[in-house]
């Protein structure tokens, strides 16, 4: 505060985050790969989030009833392969959905992890449009299914957690 008032600028304390330990970079990547959502937020003051913009994919999610949003992941740090509940701002307007980081192991594995996001309630185009994906929290690992069917009953049952998770947030 006395070199800010020497120097002409404010400051304002803040309240100190997370459990009171030091806070790092590291510690940060380290929740986020352990899917660890909760942790990480704690520690960033807020949910940790991908902006992409969104790309073309196969389109399977489609014919299964969960259309979604691709991202690819660039640069962000790695979570961990699995589903997740999430929050999804496009154009400033928040949306719960469900989503899957992973290699898509049933129907075809991919050469990158690529971050795939089902919007609940959501009927647009999207396209080319820049989206943000907040990771709220870790429901399951990838797995890879014996046929469609089961894989498509398994993202029902997703994103029913999903929906039942974000409900009480």
């Amino acid at each position: 505060r006395r070199l800010g008032a020497d120097l002409g600028f404010s400051v304002d304390a803040v309240a100190p985050v997370g459990d009171g330990g030091k806070i790092s970079s590291s510690a940060i990547r380290d929740a986020i790969g352990a899917g660890a959502m909760d942790k990480a937020a704690a520690l960033l003051g807020r949910s940790w989030a991908i902006e992409g913009i969104v790309q073309r994919g196969f389109a399977r999610g489609r014919g299964f009833g969960f259309a979604t949003a691709n991202v690819a992941l660039g640069d962000h740090a790695r979570p961990r392969l699995g589903i997740y509940a999430v929050r999804v701002r496009i154009d400033g307007v928040t949306h719960e959905g469900v989503a899957s980081v992973g290699i898509n192991p049933t129907v075809g594995v991919l050469p990158e992890p690529l971050l795939e996001a089902h919007i609940f309630d959501f009927d647009e185009e999207l396209y080319g449009k820049t989206i943000e994906v907040e990771l709220i929290a870790f429901l399951r690992d990838e797995a890879k299914f014996e046929t469609a069917e089961l894989m498509a009953r398994q993202i029902a049952e997703d994103a029913v957690a999903a929906r039942d998770l974000l409900k009480g947030l």
